[in-house]
């Protein structure tokens, strides 16, 4: 792995950044772009895309493309690549606009590999350089008075970052980007490398940790939290290489999705006195058990609590589970819920989820079957998956439903939907023996045990849906 250099100088700027002149110009996209900013339009200069504030003579870099109403793309210009030089000023229509601000998301997921700020940058916005993953070198101006949260989110190949010195609101030590005051961690800048193992240990007066702020970090196989932060955020350690973590008594907020994707993690332990969260049956959920933040990775059996309203993100990942209920009590799915579960092959979802994010069950390489309790469509945020489970897996709905699923956006891609009947489909069996009542499979036939899967159980003249997950 090439050695991260980390730069201090002086800022000796003039003349680096010369004035640019407006080459292309849409007087028609006012306002269009999601991530703009300030009164005035977007207009393009040399390849950049810019929303100006005409009142304040200043200008922001912004995304190239924007989404309308209908989540219809529209280009601004063509995608940014390679190196970029971010100008100092700008020129349109013969007014001079200084460039202050990289926008929300304006260079998230591009394939840029370098990037230089002017000395005029005052502010990094959200997500504005994350997930930049062919990103080698880049520079913090000493002008920068804001840093968003998620702003170098994913960026795991930096390894020439340059601190300008003479910048009083950040400071950079042992590859740590914070807050002068050392309370806010916003980014470890160490490139991803397995073969390598780092064990963070953070400075005694941080508090909060950054949206993202080690995420992609493969390096990290060990971090200590001291007592004294308060706050974790999203994917705060995600795609790492931890194989436990202590949350300590401090932590008051805890984001979703903040030890995502890590296939190896075999141990949380909530500090006693925590009030934010809590661990039962190698689950972590929020203190009054209405979030279910995740289960860890390996697990071949989970019973979601009746007073869950909302799966986070990333909350069922890499498990062994076979067979996976989602109960009534439950409303909203979470962005990739339930994902890359090999075994999977079947989910109920209950007839209280109302929302599900985006790609919530994708890469389920074995899915084959999903049963709604829910007669009126759920809202799906984009898609359910990639396009090719809707060809193999079989959506199950209530009877009556079929035609407003087929016609219901998302649901309506399904290849195959059938109806059946929900009635108390809402068990989840690990017991094979059914002391007192007859077991039969959906076709009918008598069971003399519960077998994987659907089965039907009759007592005292009454039938009940059983899901067995092995």
């Amino acid at each position: 792995m090439k050695k991260m250099v980390l730069s201090v100088i002086w800022l000796a700027i003039a003349g680096v950044f010369t004035t640019m002149t407006m080459s292309a110009c849409s007087d028609d996209d006012e306002n269009n772009s999601t991530n703009g900013g300030g009164p005035g339009k977007n207009v393009v200069v040399d390849g950049l895309a810019y929303t100006l504030d005409k009142t304040a003579k200043t200008a922001a870099v912004i995304p190239n493309s924007y989404y309308d109403d209908n989540k219809e793309e529209h280009l601004l210009c063509d995608p940014y690549v390679g190196d970029i030089a971010v100008p100092q000023t700008i020129t349109v229509e013969g007014v001079d606009y200084t460039v202050t601000e990289l926008s929300e998301k304006a260079f998230d997921g591009a394939d840029i590999t370098s990037l230089a700020l002017p000395s005029s940058i005052k502010k990094l916005g959200y997500e504005s350089i994350s997930f930049c993953t062919e990103l080698k070198k880049v520079n913090v101006p000493a002008s920068v008075e804001e840093i968003a949260e998620g702003t170098f989110g994913f960026c795991v190949g930096i390894t020439d970052f340059t601190f300008e010195e003479g910048n009083n609101h950040f400071i950079m030590e042992s590859d740590m980007l914070m807050t002068a005051d050392k309370k806010r961690l916003i980014h470890l800048f160490y490139a991803e490398d397995e073969d390598k193992t780092l064990n963070v240990t953070l400075p005694s007066t941080i508090t909060s940790i950054d949206e993202c702020a080690l995420a992609g970090c493969r390096s990290v196989k060990e971090i200590k939290l001291h007592e004294g932060v308060e706050k974790i955020g999203l994917d705060a350690f995600s795609i790492t290489s931890l194989s436990s973590i202590e949350i300590p008594a401090s932590v008051t907020f805890l984001g979703e999705a903040f030890v995502s994707s890590i296939p190896g993690l075999k141990k949380i332990t909530v500090a006693e006195g925590n009030t934010c969260c809590k661990f039962v049956n190698d689950a972590l959920y929020n203190a009054d058990m209405t979030l279910f933040y995740m289960v860890l990775p390996g697990n071949n059996k989970i019973e979601i609590a009746k007073t869950v309203t909302r799966i986070g993100n990333h909350a069922i990942e890499s498990t062994e589970l076979e067979t996976l209920v989602i109960p009534d009590n439950v409303r909203e799915i979470g962005i990739q819920a339930i994902i890359d579960n090999q075994k999977l092959k079947t989910v109920v979802i209950g007839s209280g989820v109302g929302k599900i994010g985006i790609m919530a069950l994708d890469e389920n390489q074995s899915l084959e079957a999903i049963y709604l309790r829910r007669e009126t469509p759920a809202e799906i945020q984009e898609d359910l998956f990639e396009d090719e489970y809707y060809d193999k897996v079989t959506l199950y709905v209530p009877t009556g439903t079929k035609e407003a699923y087929a016609i219901a956006p998302c649901w309506g891609k399904f290849k195959t939907i059938e109806e059946f009947t929900p009635t108390d489909l809402r068990h989840v069996n690990f017991k094979t023996e059914c002391a007192g009542e007859q077991v039969y499979g959906v076709d009918g036939s008598r069971r003399a045990t519960l077998r994987r899967g659907l089965n039907i159980l009759r007592s005292k003249g009454e039938t009940r849906k059983v899901i067995f997950p092995y």
